[in-house]
């Protein structure tokens, strides 16, 4: 199986930085992923910043909610 993880960010800062956080997210999860023996083959990432929030960001629940990294089956 191989996965796409997408890193997320809440609306807190700039928007060019939370797209590289959200990018730099993804990309420790897949390093822990990889210490764990998954081949780094199976495994690509991606960020989205705030562009897709699931939750208001106006509360701290909310943007606790928006920062999350997603995996998409391939």
């Amino acid at each position: 199986m191989k996965l796409m993880i997408i890193g997320h960010t809440d609306n807190d800062g700039d928007d060019a930085k939370n797209l590289l956080l959200s990018k730099k997210r993804a990309a420790a999860v897949k390093v822990n992923l990889v210490s764990m023996g998954i081949a780094a083959s199976r495994l690509t990432t991606d960020g989205k910043g705030e562009s897709a929030p699931i939750a208001d960001n106006t509360s701290a629940a909310g943007k606790a909610q928006n920062r999350r990294v997603e995996f998409i089956k391939l």
